[in-house]
């Protein structure tokens, strides 16, 4: 036999592995794209697709005394029209698994598969920003207030279709830090007196730049160059067209082993583009991560 002092590692195979915690992995925060956007829902009982009737502008004249005014002008109007499309996640949970799994770690799947729609349905959104018709700043490029402003000033005042406000401007961190080095470039060179710099040391750069309000999702993608694209849009301008809400559906398997459940999450949407041409502008730019 053995001899010699007992201590844990010598003993290890007789303790129970009790999780003390868990955690899910950390989400960024989902439904930017739904704060930052126009959203709709199909009607029950109306079809499959969502219909706006966009009328068209009419001409008025100049006309004398004398004239006879004889040239009517006809009302028209177009059809934007949207189809919401599936979205869905399937899983499975073992019998096996409910009865044995740690309840800390087992607790911690229920909001998972949620979790992954929404960041898709944010994803989507954020696809939407590759066709809008003109981009601003460009690959390479720091991205500043000026191109949001820029951006802004188009906006309401298209000559086709002045975009309505709210504006809002969605972009990556990374660009964010670079808004945040503008306001904050004069420390360390001159003293800072109480105001807007001084509140932006304080607590970062938030809100909005001329008005315009500022999201940042970190859902954008950091391309391999590094370039990020986010937008500056009339909020009117990009829309979220939702049909059934997210449902749950479920279905006992009792001849996979020990049984257990697949369970669908599933949801219907589409992002869709008001006025292309007219309300929206890309800002594709630098996203080289911070380092100072």
């Amino acid at each position: 036999m053995p001899s010699g002092d007992t201590f844990v590692t010598t003993v290890e195979e007789g303790l129970d592995t009790v999780i003390a915690s868990a955690r899910t992995t950390r989400e960024y925060p989902a439904n930017v794209m739904l704060k930052a956007c126009d959203r709709v829902t199909l009607t029950k009982n109306t079809g499959t697709a969502w219909r706006e009737f966009l009328a068209a502008t009419l001409v008025a004249q100049n006309y004398g005394e004398t004239d006879v005014i004889d040239n009517p002008q006809e009302f028209d109007g177009s059809i934007l029209s949207a189809t919401p499309q599936l979205a869905a996640i399937q899983t499975f949970i073992g019998k096996r698994v409910r009865e044995r799994l740690n309840q800390k770690a087992f607790a911690t799947f229920g909001g998972l598969a949620q979790e992954a729609i929404q960041r898709k349905k944010d994803q989507d959104g954020l696809a939407l920003f590759a066709t809008f018709t003109t981009t601003l700043a460009g690959t390479g490029v720091t991205v500043t207030s000026g191109h949001v402003m820029a951006g802004m000033r188009r906006i309401t005042s298209d000559v086709d279709e002045a975009g309505p406000e709210p504006i809002v401007v969605v972009l990556h961190g990374y660009h964010i830090h670079d808004l945040q080095n503008e306001i904050l470039a004069g420390i360390g060179t001159y003293p800072i007196p109480n105001g807007y710099t001084q509140e932006t040391y304080m607590r970062g750069f938030r809100g909005s730049v001329t008005g315009a309000q500022v999201w940042e999702d970190g859902l954008i993608v950091v391309d391999s160059v590094p370039d990020a694209r986010g937008a500056v849009y009339s909020k009117r301008a990009v829309l979220c067209v939702q049909g059934m809400s997210p449902w749950r559906e479920t279905k006992p398997a009792p001849e996979k082993g020990y049984g257990g459940d697949y369970v669908w999450l599933k949801d219907e949407y589409i992002w869709i583009e008001r006025s292309p041409g007219n309300w929206a502008y890309s800002i594709l730019g630098d996203a080289t991560a911070p380092t100072s």
